[in-house]
């Protein structure tokens, strides 16, 4: 298909000099996204588990810049420990951050607890990244005109939250336990973008659209065998969702663009429970209490 005019001005985009922190980037379409950042000339800061895994990408990325700008920083999200220690480091090693890209995302397909007692999916999909988007609040909002992309999904707009009961004691699901937890990272993009207006600062919430990944790893049973087949025969190609990331946080058209759910490339309502300011105001006020927020530093 040939590429529009508007898909050129972000492709050819010029990033010398501009700090990019980024989860979810080892694979699939946040790898897409940031060896393309890479080639514009980017410093990237990406965040992995798997050691052997990130150094490898990092290598690739390097590869691509022709100079050492892309660094490994381990974070491994199902523990909030690490995302404080990773946090230190970014903090230590940037002066600015010009994007932080919350791209990392997974479907646990059991209920499982972090060390810190929280559901799995509630504690990869959404704690930790608000977690690590409230510890690098103060360097973003030093830096000119910064921008905020957090990952979300379509499942959002399937389920209704449970809010007597998020941590899914008594009837969890996977398709629950995910899409609850990326709706509430829409709920508290809105509210973070409420808090940063006057700064210049941008946040919004992506649904890259149906994207060929690895986010069904570790389904279970018919989770596992329905739908990694069918991911495999209708989802779009990785690089759709790549450019889709690289639209939002480069393209003109979203310049002053915030609070937002963007659906693949057009901006949309989320599921009306993000509309809806008391149960935004209740989920954030959660959700600070979840990452402890007295005790960010």
């Amino acid at each position: 298909m040939k590429k529009t005019e508007r898909q050129k001005s972000f492709e050819s985009a010029d990033l010398r000099g501009k700090t990019v922190v980024f989860t979810g980037g080892t694979d699939g379409l946040g790898k897409e996204a940031v060896k393309k950042m890479a080639k514009m000339g980017a410093t990237i800061m990406l965040l992995g588990r798997n050691e052997s895994k990130t150094k490898a990408v990092v290598s690739e990325l390097n590869a691509i810049s022709k100079k050492e700008l892309t660094h490994y920083i381990h974070c491994d999200l199902a523990s909030q420990q690490s995302v404080r220690k990773a946090a230190g480091l970014i903090i230590d090693k940037c002066k600015q951050i010009h994007f932080l890209i919350n791209c990392a995302g997974a479907n646990v397909g059991s209920r499982q607890v972090s060390k810190e007692g929280f559901e799995m999916n509630w504690t990869i999909n959404h704690l930790s990244p608000f977690l690590l988007t409230n510890l690098l609040l103060d360097r973003i909002k030093e830096t000119p005109k910064s921008k905020i992309i957090n990952l979300s999904s379509a499942t959002t707009g399937w389920i209704k939250m449970n809010y007597d009961d998020l941590q899914l004691t008594k009837k969890w699901s996977l398709l629950q336990s995910y899409a609850q937890a990326k709706l509430a990272m829409i709920m508290c993009t809105r509210k973070l973008a409420k808090e940063l207006e006057g700064t210049g600062i941008t946040i919004n919430a992506l649904n890259p659209g149906f994207i060929k990944s690895n986010l069904l790893r570790d389904g279970k049973g018919l989770d596992r065998i329905i739908g990694v087949p069918y991911m495999f025969l209708f989802a779009e190609k990785t690089e759709n969702g790549g450019d889709r990331i690289l639209r939002l946080a480069l393209s003109d058209e979203f310049e002053n663009v915030s609070g937002k759910f963007i659906d693949e490339d057009h901006i949309k309502n989320p599921n009306p429970e993000a509309l809806d300011n008391e149960l935004v105001e209740r989920i954030w006020n959660t959700s600070r209490q979840h990452i402890g927020i007295n005790k960010l530093n």
